[in-house]
């Protein structure tokens, strides 16, 4: 390990590798000298996310709510690399819609991606990672400190969920080494905030918003502690307050 690739000879595993804030911590990793799987539903954009990253990133298709589709992942990080010391898990989905009018369907289907999909991985990945002591990365929302959630309940509650039960593993993981973070960030220029502007009717500045590559260097300076301690939560947020349609990743 040398001071400007501090992640050499270590394999991280990204989701949400495609776009947004997974594709930007797959490309920062791999700067740092890590071997990067990165991880996304759609083909293209995961080839293109590895091939930016260079010869030591894998691209992985993968539905994470899938059991079939998980076991195949963590068998080829296996029969790959034969080890992993970084889970990150920058998948999910955003629903805007009241209560009233929320379906059984949209509730599981919510539900089967934001909390059941990171259990799952989190689940196949903890042997791998106790061998390594390995740590866990999951990108969750600042809408869990949100004063208002009107219209964003049932994502809100996924996030709520998934927040408890990082917390959980935290405490369950910790004397056997393996460190967890919860990253919330706030308002980022993501293709998923630019649908919420256009579907809020206001003007979408990017420049203005927090970057994906923001996030990624504070996750990955967070990988960088001493063992002696442990990150466990990072909120961060735009420098500049303006008017936003609602603060998510």
């Amino acid at each position: 390990m040398t001071e400007s690739r501090p992640f050499s000879a270590h394999v991280a595993l990204v989701t949400g590798a495609g776009r947004g804030i997974g594709r930007a911590t797959s490309l920062h990793l791999s700067s740092l000298g890590a071997s990067v799987i990165c991880v996304a539903r759609t083909e293209s954009e995961v080839k293109s996310c590895a091939l930016e990253a260079g010869c030591n990133a894998l691209p992985a298709v993968c539905d994470i709510t899938s059991l079939a589709s998980v076991q195949k992942l963590f068998s080829t990080v296996e029969t790959t690399y034969g080890r992993l010391d970084y889970l990150v898990i920058s998948s999910g989905a955003f629903h805007q819609g009241s209560l009233q009018t929320t379906t059984t369907a949209q509730f599981d289907d919510l539900f089967a991606v934001n909390v059941k999909a990171p259990l799952a991985l989190i689940q196949h990945a903890l042997p791998a990672l106790m061998k390594s002591n390995g740590q866990i990365v999951v990108i969750n929302s600042s809408i869990i400190k949100a004063t208002n959630t009107a219209e964003r309940g049932l994502y809100a509650a996924t996030q709520t969920a998934l927040k408890s039960l990082i917390d959980a593993l935290r405490d369950e993981v910790n004397a056997k080494g393996v460190r967890v973070i919860s990253i919330m960030p706030g308002t980022t220029a993501t293709p998923r905030q630019e649908a919420i502007y256009q579907t809020a009717g206001k003007p979408y500045n990017p420049d203005l918003l927090l970057q994906p590559q923001d996030v990624a260097v504070a996750l990955c300076n967070s990988l960088l502690l001493p063992r002696t301690a442990e990150t466990t939560d990072i909120f961060i947020r735009p420098m500049q307050k303006f008017d936003v349609p609602r603060e998510e990743k």
